[in-house]
């Protein structure tokens, strides 16, 4: 490990788990958004999961920051750092920068988080790791937000074969998890199965419904995908109550990024005005 890299990752050493492991739920881009990780933890435990490993970015956008670092703590998931979380403890720091290249809506969001943690959350968050990675059985398991190779980087249906052996070359595990992407993708690339659960919280794909995956560690090995209805309704209160952008709103209610929520929002309006 290079020098300066022993914060960005930690091995798994301090849990104590009476039951070997045979069902990991796999969640990511929880963004905030506490109803739909109540609801994903929910159905994970109905379907008798053992551990819950969670792959960043769980701050950003939704309504509730505190609650979903609260939760994740409680229910002892095992979490790294995402690329958002990680703008939004930097946010003073980087304000300048970030005003330069970032749409302003996403600048408030990082500030509005910001401003929302207690000083215990904002410990908790800046204190995960960017990697980690876990031996359950004979099994290793890495954690990444986007990558081994990179925290922002988005593996996918079209990331190339080199670049995912490389990423494996590096993790040197059985299964890469990661997120980042808000959509669910999953190969195997000689060894190591990587899988990404797509978003709990905040989702991409037009689908609102919250995202993630089981693994099974039993022969065979088997990975399960599951989008789960939650109440949204909960979501776009609390939005209303903080005067957080109709944007906001509209991403979670649509399943779409904010780009698309802009874009969608801008034409309804021309239309509006061109049908008055």
């Amino acid at each position: 490990m290079a020098a300066g890299e022993t914060k960005k990752m930690r091995t798994f050493q301090d849990r104590k788990i009476s039951n070997p492991i045979q069902k990991i739920a796999l969640v990511s881009d929880i963004h905030a958004n506490l109803p739909a990780l109540e609801a994903v933890y929910r159905h994970a435990i109905q379907h008798d999961v053992q551990l819950f490993l969670n792959a960043g970015d769980t701050v950003g956008f939704g309504p509730f920051p505190n609650e979903c670092l609260d939760f994740i703590r409680l229910k002892k998931m095992v979490s790294v750092k995402g690329d958002y979380d990680q703008k939004v403890l930097e946010y003073p720091k980087r304000k300048n920068s970030l005003e330069k290249k970032k749409n302003p809506l996403q600048l408030f969001s990082f500030k509005w988080a910001y401003e929302q943690l207690t000083e215990h959350n904002f410990r908790f968050l800046a204190d995960l790791p960017e990697f980690q990675c876990i031996p359950i059985g004979m099994k290793k398991v890495y954690i990444a937000h986007g990558s081994p190779m990179s925290i922002k980087a988005h593996l996918g249906s079209t990331t190339t074969h080199s670049e995912l052996v490389a990423n494996q070359k590096i993790a040197q595990s059985d299964f890469i998890i990661c997120g980042n992407s808000h959509v669910y993708w999953s190969s195997q690339v000689k060894d190591t199965l990587f899988i990404n659960p797509g978003s709990v919280g905040r989702q991409d794909d037009g689908d609102p419904r919250a995202s993630y995956a089981t693994l099974s560690l039993s022969d065979p090995i088997k990975v399960d995908h599951y989008r789960v209805p939650y109440d949204i309704s909960r979501v776009l209160q609390a939005i209303e109550v903080y005067n957080l952008p109709v944007e906001f709103s509209y991403m979670f209610q649509r399943g779409v990024n904010l780009e698309r929520a802009i874009a969608e929002l801008s034409n309804a309006k021309n239309d509006q005005i061109s049908t008055a």
